[in-house]
């Protein structure tokens, strides 16, 4: 039986999650001739940080899924007041068919009788307020707009994602940097490019494009790598890619010792890099100690582990 969401996301907490969601039938709907609707989800994906409490760590988005690592912030949404909660859910949420009615251009920021129906009314202020770090809700409305657009450019009706997403919470900082590493790797091991910062729609590429002072592509606010600098987690993650690569080299030497801290062998790492995600259990990743502690927070023995063989708390 699937692991209920609300178990492995607390809203109420910051924390951060690998999460992945898939088209319709696994069909290839950003594949080619189609490329331009990954546009698409990057500037949406800008568009709701911009009013959301969300940090992005990394991302990819391939030809008939997409990878986030999404942390949720409640505690930076606590500290806004309550017209700046209200202003920042209009722009999450705009209302675009009343504001449409009203003969409100869908470029004009909230007015002021947006706002005030929102803070003059203490229950829907306080759903506001949930909404702007829930990771459920960033999936949604991040989901929703290229669902009808996409339709509406097929002419069709009907799903376009495959179920809502699938989510993965990330303990610690050695998780984060293995998850993110394999993020930043998929479009290699899709075999859509040979280096990682070829990747057309990812953040290993706008790392890259940072760390050599030329132009992004997105307005997406990219967070730190999980390693400093930023040039050694790209170096990493080109390492890493090599493991899988023909006629390329193994692993780099200093990555072994984070895969022994999360019970992770050298050659089931480079497993997990060629075949993905798809067949692998768990929905939490992260050393032993973190384990134990999440499975005390879910009430649970035990959790299995994304990566590692399962371990009893």
């Amino acid at each position: 039986m699937p692991t209920p969401r609300n178990l492995i996301v607390d809203e109420r907490e910051v924390g951060t999650y690998h999460c992945i969601s898939r088209c319709v039938r696994q069909e290839r709907l950003f594949g080619r001739g189609l490329e331009h609707r990954r546009d698409w989800i990057e500037r949406r994906i800008a568009e709701l940080q911009a009013a959301m409490a969300i940090d992005i760590v990394a991302w990819n988005i391939l030809s008939n899924h997409l990878h986030l690592i999404v942390t949720i912030r409640p505690d930076l949404v606590a500290s806004w007041s309550d017209a700046e909660v209200a202003e920042r859910y209009c722009r999450m949420c705009p209302g675009r068919w009343k504001r449409r009615r009203k003969g409100i251009p869908d470029d004009e920021g909230p007015t002021p009788e947006e706002i005030s129906a929102i803070t003059s009314d203490p229950e829907r202020l306080a759903v506001a307020r949930e909404r702007l770090s829930s990771l459920s809700w960033f999936m949604r409305e991040l989901k929703t707009p290229i669902s009808r657009l996409s339709n509406l450019e097929d002419g069709v009706k009907g799903a376009f994602w495959d179920q809502r997403f699938r989510s993965i919470r990330i303990l610690d900082e050695i998780a984060l940097l293995v998850i993110a590493i394999y993020v930043d790797l998929n479009a290699v091991r899709a075999g859509m490019v040979d280096r990682p910062e070829d990747t057309p729609h990812g953040s290993i590429s706008e790392r890259v494009a940072a760390i050599s002072g030329t132009a992004r592509r997105t307005r997406i606010r990219l967070e730190p790598a999980p390693l400093e600098p930023e040039e050694a987690y790209v170096q990493l993650v080109d390492g890493a890619g090599r493991s899988f690569s023909p006629g390329k080299a193994s692993i780099p030497s200093h990555l072994p010792p984070i895969l022994k801290r999360l019970g992770l062998t050298t050659r089931r790492w480079t497993r997990l890099l060629k075949d993905g995600l798809s067949t692998a259990r768990g929905t939490v990743v992260g050393t032993e100690a973190s384990r134990r502690k999440e499975a005390a927070r879910r009430g649970r023995r035990w959790l299995i582990d994304l990566l590692a063989v399962p371990q009893t708390a």
